[in-house]
């Protein structure tokens, strides 16, 4: 398995985290098996081999490594001299009763509107990568440490917010690495074209600014975003109408209009799908402003 996921609903519980430096080289990875404990290390200095189940890991500086809770991992090589390393050992959180689908979370511009399933959702971290910025890194770990060491009572939390950060940022700076691929630059593309628009486009225009088969275009955009190009859109209009109720700019048929939807009776079952309440219920749940 060449990723480690993390839950978008929940922390990572911190156990310990700490910093090492190894002068000679006279130590090794320690042979073990950690039923509850995830293991995450960053070489500052030097490199560090590890095995874990059969996989060989080599982890040199400027690079982590994940491993994970339940498998035997163990030391190959002496560590090379003078290698400093940062390690953070972390339980998973208790599942969630209420979550029924995980799926991966999509790393694409959206709307303002944040749904509820977005937090049903993991995040894949590559088990082993470089990071972007080696010293924002040693910092972001430092700072850690410290409050690892701090005795103020709300340490275990603060750490483990700190640290989902953290990790987070490891996952955007691994995500955004991959944008540059094909399909991703194309679903980009598509996104700039569908959100710089005034109106509603059908799939003919989208295919047309693209030159390309919308079939084609519209199966890509489905795999990496989550959402079909109809669906991408309503939210877009969804989040216009929004603003719209927020401005006291029309009722719920004079924003219907002139958003371009048919009918009122369609825009407000294609807003409750969305938001999870009708208009109406919206407007009386929310804020305006002038």
């Amino acid at each position: 398995m060449n990723s480690i996921k993390l839950n978008s609903y929940s922390l990572p519980l911190i156990r310990d985290i700490g910093y090492i430096h190894d002068s000679i080289g006279i130590f090794r990875h320690p042979d073990r098996k950690m039923k509850k404990i995830n293991v995450f290390i960053y070489v500052v200095e030097g490199s560090i081999h590890v095995i874990e189940e059969g996989s060989e890991y080599r982890i040199n500086k400027g690079s982590y490594l994940f491993l994970r809770k339940n498998k035997s991992h163990w030391g190959g090589d002496l560590y090379k001299p003078g290698t400093k390393w940062f390690y953070i050992h972390f339980y998973d959180s208790p599942p969630s009763e209420s979550l029924i689908e995980e799926v991966e979370y999509k790393y694409y511009p959206q709307s303002s509107l944040i749904n509820e399933d977005t937090y049903h959702t993991s995040l894949s971290l590559p088990k082993h990568g470089t990071v972007t910025n080696d010293n924002y890194t040693e910092s972001k770990l430092k700072n850690l440490v410290a409050l690892y060491d701090n005795p103020h009572p709300l340490r275990p939390l603060q750490l483990s917010v700190q640290t989902y950060q953290f990790f987070i940022d490891l996952f955007s700076n691994h995500i955004e690495d991959q944008q540059e691929s094909k399909n991703n630059y194309i679903v980009n593309q598509m996104i700039k074209i569908l959100r710089t628009s005034e109106n509603k486009l059908t799939g003919e225009a989208v295919a047309t600014s693209l030159g390309m088969n919308y079939a084609y275009l519209s199966t890509i955009f489905k795999k990496q975003t989550g959402r079909s190009v109809n669906v991408y859109q309503n939210e877009l209009l969804i989040e216009k109408a929004i603003e719209m109720f927020k401005k006291n700019e029309g009722n719920v048929s004079e924003v219907s209009d002139a958003l371009g939807f048919s009918n009122p009776f369609y825009f407000s079952r294609v807003f409750k799908r969305i938001t999870g309440v009708a208009p109406t219920t919206y407007i009386n749940e929310n804020y305006r402003y002038q």
